[in-house]
C-alpha cells in the first residue's frame, strides 16, 4: 500500500513523494520454538502449563500446544513499528459461558475484545498474552487486522484438557475382578473435551471392604503404592483410581422385636423381617444383614426373650438364629432371620433381636481434598463387570472435575436437572429423566427412570445427559487436584 507525502523545498516549489506503508503480511501460531509455525489446525491443552514433561509426541506434540495462552507471530512486509489489533474468534458451536460464569471465574473468558499492539522495529511481534477459555471442545482462531484494513487469521485451535489416571489395584480377589480396561471412561470423557491417559497400574494389599471407619487406612495403603507410580510424576493432573471388594456401610445395634410370641417345647420357629430407616434416608426400607463382607464380622449381636408374666429375660444363643437368603442365587443377601424358640422355657412374650445390617452399598467414592477415587469390584455380594466399574469411574471422575455444578465459586452455572443431598444421595447429582419438582430423587423408580451417569446411584448409564455434557465441557480444571 502506498501513501503520498508533500513538502516545500527552499526554492518554494512543492515536491510529492510516494511512501509505501507497511502491510500485514503473515500471522502464525507458534508451535513450540519461535521459528516453527503450526502447519495445520491443532489442539490446545489448556490445563497444562508450558513444561516439557507434558510433551509426549502423541497427544501433546510441542510446547506450543500447552496452556491457554498460545503464542502468535505477526509480521508486516516492511520493517518499522506498525500498529495492529488482535482478537480471538470463537466457533459458533462452542459452549457459551454466561456473564455470571465469567464474573465468577475469569478463566472462562477469552480475548473477545480487540486489543491493539505494535510491532518491534523489525516489523515483527510475538504475542504471548492472548488467551482462550479453559473449557474443553471449543474451537477458536485469532484475527489480526492492520490500520489499512488488511485482515489475516491464524489456524484454528480446539481446546482440550488432559487427565492422567493412575490405577491402584489390590492383590487377591479384588485385584482379579478389577476392571480390565477403562476404555469406556476414555471414550466418554473424550466427548467432553478431555484426553484421559491411563498409566501403568500399581498394586496394594487387599482390603475386603472400605467402610466408614476404614477410609484412613485405605488412603494410607493407596498412598504407599502411589508414591512410586507414574501418576506421582503427573501431578497435579493425575487422578488415582483405587479398587476394593465392597464399599459397604455398616450399621450396628439395630433392634427388632416381635411381641406375643409363644415359646417353649413344640413351639414353631418365628421369622423377623429386617427393615428400618437408613443413615441418609428416613424411609423404612428392607435391610440386609451384615454377613460375608469382612472376615470374622457377624451380623448377629444378641437375641433375648422377655416373658410377659414374669418379666424374666432369657438370652437366645446365636446358633438358634438363622439368616434366611432372599434366594439361592445370592445366599449371603438375607433380609429375614428365623429364630428357633423351642429350646426356651414355655411362655409368651417378646423376642428382641439385635443385629448389624448393611446401611447401604456404595459403588464408588470420591475422596474430598485429594485426587483419590475408590471403586468397588463387588456390590450386594455379586461381582461387578468391567462395564459397571467404568460407569462408576465416569461418575466419580465427574465429581472430581466439578460435577454436578451448583453455580457457585469457580464452577459453571447450576444445571437444570441438579439436585443435592437434601433431595437424596450424598453430594450433588443429576435427575435427568425423572420428573422435576420431586421432594426426593432416590426411590427405586427414580433410579429406573434416570438416564444420566451423574444420577446419585448406578443406573446402567455411562454417558452424561445433555445438561451435564455442557457443564463438563465448561469445567475449569486448571488447578488440578491435591495429591494424596
Amino acid at each position: 500500500m502506498t501513501g503520498k507525502k508533500s513538502f516545500e523545498c527552499a526554492s518554494g516549489k512543492e515536491h510529492t513523494f510516494v511512501v509505501k506503508l507497511a502491510k500485514l503480511a503473515q500471522v502464525e501460531l507458534l508451535d513450540g520454538a519461535e521459528d516453527k509455525f503450526l502447519p495445520n489446525n491443532g489442539s490446545q491443552f489448556v490445563n497444562l502449563d508450558r513444561d516439557n514433561k507434558w510433551v509426549d509426541n502423541k497427544s501433546v506434540t510441542s510446547l506450543g500446544r500447552l496452556g491457554y495462552k498460545p503464542k502468535i507471530y505477526v509480521k508486516f512486509d516492511l520493517p518499522g513499528v506498525s500498529e495492529f489489533t488482535l482478537k480471538a474468534i470463537p466457533d459458533g458451536k462452542n459452549p457459551a459461558y454466561s456473564d455470571d460464569e465469567k464474573t465468577r471465574n475469569s478463566l472462562f473468558k477469552f480475548s473477545e475484545e480487540e486489543k491493539t499492539y505494535q510491532t518491534e522495529s523489525s516489523g515483527e511481534l510475538v504475542i504471548s498474552d492472548a488467551f482462550l477459555s479453559v473449557g474443553g471442545k471449543s474451537t477458536f482462531h485469532f484475527e489480526v487486522k492492520d490500520t489499512q484494513g488488511t485482515t489475516l487469521e491464524t489456524k484454528k485451535l480446539k481446546t482440550l484438557r488432559k487427565i492422567f489416571v493412575q490405577e491402584i489395584k489390590m492383590t487377591g480377589d479384588a485385584g482379579k475382578s478389577a476392571a480390565s480396561s477403562i476404555n469406556t471412561v476414555e471414550a466418554e470423557y473424550k466427548k467432553q473435551g478431555f484426553i484421559v491417559e491411563t498409566l501403568p497400574e500399581k498394586t496394594m494389599p487387599e482390603m475386603e471392604n472400605i467402610g466408614a471407619s476404614d477410609s484412613a487406612s485405605y488412603k494410607s495403603a493407596v498412598k504407599t503404592a502411589y508414591q512410586s507410580s507414574e501418576g506421582k510424576k503427573k501431578e497435579p493432573f493425575s487422578l488415582v483410581v483405587g479398587y476394593t471388594s465392597h464399599l459397604a456401610v455398616k450399621t450396628s445395634g439395630r433392634q427388632l422385636s416381635k411381641v406375643n410370641v409363644p415359646v417353649g417345647p413344640g413351639s414353631s420357629s418365628i421369622t423377623i423381617n429386617i427393615a428400618g430407616p437408613g443413615k441418609t434416608n428416613p424411609t423404612v426400607k428392607t435391610k440386609y444383614l451384615w454377613q460375608e463382607i469382612v472376615s470374622g464380622e457377624s451380623w448377629f449381636e444378641s437375641a433375648t426373650f422377655e416373658d410377659s408374666s414374669s418379666c424374666v429375660v432369657t438370652a437366645i444363643d446365636e446358633k438358634y438364629c438363622t439368616a434366611i437368603p432372599v434366594n439361592s442365587a445370592n445366599p449371603h443377601a438375607s433380609s429375614k432371620v428365623k429364630i428357633d424358640v423351642s429350646k426356651l422355657p414355655r411362655g409368651t412374650g417378646t423376642i428382641t433381636l439385635t443385629v448389624s445390617w448393611v446401611d447401604r452399598m456404595r459403588a464408588g467414592l470420591s475422596f474430598g481434598g485429594s485426587n483419590l477415587i475408590c471403586v468397588c469390584t463387588k456390590a450386594w455380594w455379586k461381582n461387578k463387570s468391567s462395564a459397571q466399574q467404568n460407569e462408576v469411574i465416569i461418575h466419580e471422575m465427574g465429581h472430581k472435575i466439578g460435577m454436578v455444578p451448583d453455580g457457585t465459586g469457580k464452577l459453571p452455572d447450576k444445571t437444570d436437572t441438579f439436585y443435592d443431598s437434601s433431595k437424596g444421595h450424598v453430594g450433588t447429582h443429576c435427575h435427568h429423566g425423572i420428573s422435576a419438582g420431586q421432594t426426593r430423587y432416590d426411590a427405586a423408580a427414580d433410579a429406573a427412570s434416570s438416564d444420566c451417569v451423574m444420577y446419585g446411584s448406578t443406573n446402567s448409564h455411562s454417558a452424561f445427559c445433555e445438561h451435564c455434557s455442557v457443564a463438563a465441557k465448561k469445567q475449569d480444571i486448571n488447578s488440578g487436584w491435591p495429591a494424596l
